[in-house]
């Protein structure tokens, strides 16, 4: 038998652990407590208790009663498929009793069912049973003997996660918290939180995300940290459906990543030389995108003052003045005439007073107030005649301006 499974049951239980082999009368705990003895290579004392020595503490392994006994951290807890000990009905009430107080007390525990044929279908239905009930459960005929390392390797399991890490696909850490693939794997997580009971019951986590975009690949415990990890791949095509969903546009395969990304080429240059100029319109009111270093350089000018003597050299470069305008529209829809007129306009504010959302989406005349104002704002430009002497005034601000008054006639 495996040392290392032994140690991992006496460090989950702080250095030293009581398992005790515990169930109703009959039902052969007794010989599973020889056949665990066997199995570890102890010597039985004469009430039938064992004990392994290990260098980072002790594990005693000793039969009791249907209650706990003092100091017990861990509890094999033995029944029979109706083969043993009496009538399966009554054997079902009394571990029922025993599990419960073991899971009131927080200790851990595995199910041993000890049939005559452990391979037999009536066996495995109560093995079955009692693992779906209560997490862990194994077959066995303790008289011909019992796997120690089966047993004390799913014992060992049946002590509570202390840590479960999720190991999700590298793309995923790109999206934010709150986007909806991550909110998508919290939900799972948090429901199936409450049923993850012991280190084995980590494995269930796969159940969680089965009609979901990832799948469990694998899950590793470590039984003497208590610590599990569940590693998740994506789902074929989960990546590209996400990445359609993030991206506002429909990205199938390799090749319309590709196409995708060279058409935002262009894009991200111009957001890399404007990005932060609108931003600081956006916030100020005015920015400008300085001329970049390749300025056209002009032929030197001989310059005569006076009697002095020099040259004037030149340079022109654009530059990008990003002004930010606030636009005002105002739409003063006609309600009629005298009292019926007005009585209706009333009507308009008190609606927007009760509902601003409902107001605005009013439909008159097949148009809705939104509509109305919003098409005015739109409308709002400087005059094509106009455009060219605004820029060219401008032009005059930016090259001769020292802050004068400009007088800009249109």
């Amino acid at each position: 038998m495996e040392k290392r499974i032994l140690e991992g049951i006496v460090a989950r239980a702080g250095g030293n652990c009581a398992v005790a082999v515990i169930g109703p009368p009959q039902c052969g705990k007794s010989a599973v407590l020889r056949a665990l003895a066997a199995g570890c290579g102890a010597v039985c004392g004469e009430d039938g208790s064992f004990a392994v020595r290990l260098e980072s503490g002790e594990l005693s392994v000793a039969e009791c009663a249907s209650d706990m006994p003092e100091g017990c951290r861990a509890a094999l807890l033995v029944t029979s498929d109706g083969s043993f000990g009496g009538p399966r009905a009554r054997l079902e009430a009394e571990e029922e009793g025993i599990a419960q107080k073991l899971t009131a007390a927080g200790i851990p525990f595995l199910i041993l069912v000890n049939g005559a044929d452990p391979d037999s279908a009536d066996c495995e239905g109560v093995r079955a049973g009692a693992e779906a009930k209560w997490g862990a459960a194994l077959a066995l005929n303790a008289e011909s003997g019992c796997d120690a390392e089966e047993v004390f390797s799913a014992l060992v399991l049946c002590f509570p996660p202390l840590r479960l890490d999720l190991v999700l696909p590298d793309w995923l850490a790109a999206l934010p918290e709150d986007s909806k693939p991550a909110a998508d794997i919290l939900a799972r997580v948090r429901a199936a939180a409450p049923s993850i009971r012991t280190l084995r019951g980590c494995a269930s986590l796969a159940d969680a995300f089965a009609d979901g975009e990832l799948v469990c690949e694998s899950c590793e415990t470590d039984a003497e940290t208590g610590k599990a990890v569940c590693r998740f791949a994506a789902k074929e095509g989960a990546f590209y459906r996400v990445l359609s969903e993030e991206c506002g546009e429909e990205i199938a395969d390799d090749l319309h990543l590709m196409a995708y990304v060279r058409s935002l080429r262009e894009a991200k240059r111009f957001y890399d030389r404007f990005g932060k100029a609108f931003a600081a319109a956006e916030s100020g009111g005015y920015a400008v995108v300085q001329p970049d270093a390749e300025a056209q350089l002009l032929p030197p000018e001989l310059l005569r003052k006076g009697a002095k003597c020099g040259v004037r050299l030149r340079a022109d470069a654009p530059s990008y003045h990003v002004v930010r305008v606030d636009v005002h529209s105002d739409v003063s829809p006609i309600t009629g005439e005298g009292e019926q007129g007005e009585q209706l306009a009333r009507n308009m504010l008190d609606c927007y007073e009760r509902d601003a959302d409902a107001f605005w989406n009013t439909d008159m005349f097949g148009r809705t107030f939104r509509d109305m104002v919003c098409d005015g704002l739109r409308e709002k430009t400087v005059p094509l005649d106009a455009r060219d002497k605004l820029r060219r005034a401008l032009v005059r601000i930016v090259n001769e301006g020292k802050g004068g008054v400009l007088c800009i006639l249109l």
